[in-house]
């Protein structure tokens, strides 16, 4: 779906990323780990293409896509009803949503247990309550690439599991592609997931099971 070939992106004289070279293929789940500062949330913005590469060159198959920046770009002052934030995410929004999109938003906001929320401001909502408002605009479309910048960074940690479990279902049941950058691999992957682990550089690419020997290998921690 996406190639990645020796690709760079540099601000003045520093590589935030360099020589980058890799691909994700259709039904991938893959995990982008690395310490902080090293290059995930540009990689992402590469994949989205939100930012162009300094050199190199990045191949996409087009399809649909839905995307969780780390932060996100709707403004927080506008008097923003959770209904109208997950309406965007469809691909041509109109200026109100049909009976059955309306069914499709119920469903999703009782599947990540928020259902009570339709009709609430989203800025009076805990954070919490805003990152799964925001995960439902991601995948309320159905895409078949999902790209998710640190999904669970203000999730409850009770709530991080199920979250997983849902993202997994869709990658099983639908074979969407997932690419989902995250400090924490404990519940987030399984042994036939895809790694890499990244710091300006490549420095592991490959599956959960051989990033755990990695891992101890080089003393790296995630």
């Amino acid at each position: 779906m996406i190639k990645f070939n020796d690709v760079s992106v540099k601000f003045g004289s520093f590589y935030a990323l360099k020589d980058i070279s890799f691909e994700i293929n259709k039904g991938d789940f893959m995990h982008i780990v690395g310490p902080n500062g090293s290059g995930k949330t540009t990689l992402l913005k590469l994949l989205v293409d939100l930012l162009p590469p300094t050199g190199g060159t990045i191949t996409r198959t087009p399809c649909t896509m839905g995307y969780l920046p780390q932060k996100t770009t709707i403004n927080q002052k506008l008097p923003l009803t959770v209904a109208e934030v997950i309406y965007s995410g469809f691909p041509h929004p109109k200026l109100k949503p049909t009976k059955d999109e309306v069914t499709l938003m119920k469903k999703w906001l009782e599947k990540l247990e928020i259902g009570h929320l339709y009709n609430h401001s989203v800025r009076y909502l805990s954070g919490g309550q805003q990152q799964r408002v925001y995960i439902i605009r991601a995948l309320i479309s159905d895409p078949c690439l999902i790209v998710l910048d640190e999904p669970t960074s203000a999730l409850d940690p009770s709530f991080r599991e199920k979250f997983y479990e849902i993202l997994k279902d869709i990658h099983q049941q639908r074979q969407a592609t997932i690419i989902n950058v995250t400090h924490d691999l404990t519940d987030a992957a399984s042994s036939g997931d895809r790694t890499i682990y990244i710091d300006s550089e490549i420095r592991f690419c490959g599956t959960f099971d051989e990033f755990a020997k990695f891992e101890h290998e080089s003393h790296h921690h995630v």
